[in-house]
């Protein structure tokens, strides 16, 4: 940029976060202070002529080739601004996920010249750990899961979270507290599976003494103990009728009474929950209460299914094995017993995962995973099709993908699926309501919503 670089670095440097130039070769033209000490220890002018990826990803190769959406290549393709999540490494080489914003800088000519990349820090890695256990992936389904906990957890209002069983709702639930203003207040956890109806009761409310036969003292109760902080009920959709307009009243009012006590007691808590049922056919079943559907219904997260994350499958297999024998040489996996891995479509998600690593890793006795050492189940390609018919009904090829890069047809036959449900069809292809929107455009007999 003769005669212009001063100029430029100029417009570079207003940017309040990390943020550089970026040519079609992936070269750094130029980049801002904050952007140099994100990533490097090295000033602006030495950073330049670099590659980007060898400066955020401390890679030689291109971000795409690693199995992450590149917003390099989607810019200069389409003319137009893309937004996507990545996992990129800091200055001291630690892994973090950061929302890049990719625009077009266009020359005189109207042609795309380079990308200007800005960076907005979601989430170290390290946050993401939780005592013996880590949300872990890269994929972009995953990430963008990620990039949703952070942005909810910027809210007090009451969260739902809904995924299958083994997704991994607690540890979301355990980020979503953490990264909030409340994260310096308790997090409290109820399994509405664990009790019976009076049991439960007495653990969200507690009693005063004398409230039942036996009762000889006070008891504090689960939303008393979440007071400042957060209470995180897991399994929402198990709570009986009666419980739940006792629920829906501490929410609304934030007042409460011990069971066998007269006096209003005050408190002030987020409220996040979970389930792996539709809420929503269970409101118009006339099994959970609307209103209280509505009052937890305010900030949504939908986590994928591992088997629309099957990319994540090598990283995850990698962190259950470095935790089943901390301190010793991780057992290796045979390239072949990997591919199975992947093609398996794991109803149990994660937790079955981590159940099948770790027998495999036993089973190996030190050396190699092999093919035999994972269940029968996993190995005969009969058993497999027909868990992955029982698992998503239609072959759709789901994998974790650019929202572009799902067809038409797939999300047609989604959108069938689900009865023309769009807010089904888009969680279950991993992409939001508006993306599915803007494609459904493109079709010219959408199935019509019920």
């Amino acid at each position: 940029m003769p005669g212009k670089s001063k100029f430029v670095q100029s417009l570079v440097d207003a940017h309040p976060e990390p943020f550089a130039l970026i040519d079609r070769d992936y070269t750094i033209v130029a980049c801002n202070q904050r952007y140099a000490e994100a990533y490097t220890r090295l000033a602006p002018a030495e950073i330049i002529g670099m590659k980007c990826h060898e400066v955020s990803h401390k890679s030689p190769t291109p971000c795409e080739i690693n199995g992450e959406e590149c917003p390099l290549e989607r810019t200069f393709r389409s003319s137009e601004a893309v937004q996507v999540i990545h996992r990129h490494l800091d200055r001291d080489h630690k892994p973090e996920y950061v929302a890049i914003h990719g625009s077009p800088v266009f020359d005189d000519q109207g042609r795309v010249l380079y990308m200007g990349e800005g960076m907005r820090s979601i989430t170290h890695e390290q946050e993401l750990a939780f005592d013996d256990e880590k949300m872990v992936g890269c994929c972009p389904s995953f990430m963008r899961v990620i990039d949703n906990i952070c942005l909810v957890a910027e809210s007090d209002s009451p969260a739902l979270i809904h995924g299958e069983t083994g997704t991994g709702k607690e540890m979301a639930a355990q980020l979503l507290h953490r990264k909030s203003p409340r994260a310096s207040g308790p997090f409290v956890t109820i399994d509405s599976t664990s009790f019976t109806e009076e049991l439960l009761v007495n653990e969200l409310f507690g009693h005063e003494p004398g409230a039942f036969t036996g009762c000889v003292g006070a008891k504090k109760g689960l939303v008393e103990l979440a007071d400042g902080g957060t209470l995180f009920m897991d399994e929402i959709g198990e709570i009986p009728l009666s419980l739940q307009a006792k629920l829906l009243r501490v929410l609304e009012t934030g007042t409460f009474r011990r069971l066998g006590g007269t006096e209003e007691r005050r408190v002030n808590f987020r409220f996040i929950c979970a389930t792996h049922r539709d809420l929503k056919a269970m409101v118009d079943r006339g099994d959970f209460r609307a209103d209280l559907y509505y009052r937890i219904n305010v900030m949504q997260i939908e986590l994928p299914p591992l088997r629309h994350r099957q990319d994540d499958i090598p990283h995850l297999v990698a962190h259950f094995l470095s935790r089943k024998m901390p301190g010793k040489l991780t057992t290796p996996i045979s390239d072949d017993a990997m591919a199975l891995l992947r093609r398996y479509p794991f109803p149990g998600n994660m937790r079955e995962l981590k159940n099948i690593v770790e027998r495999a890793a036993l089973l190996a006795r030190g050396g190699a995973i092999l093919p035999q050492h994972l269940p029968e189940e996993i190995r005969r390609a009969k058993a497999l099709e027909q868990r992955m018919r029982d698992a998503d009904q239609v072959a759709l090829g789901h994998q974790c993908h650019r929202d572009d890069d799902i067809s038409l047809a797939t999300i047609q036959a989604t959108l069938a699926r689900f009865d023309g449900n769009r807010r089904k069809t888009a969680a279950f292809l991993n992409m939001s309501e508006r993306t599915l929107y803007r494609r459904l455009k493109l079709l010219a007999d959408p199935v019509p919503r019920f």
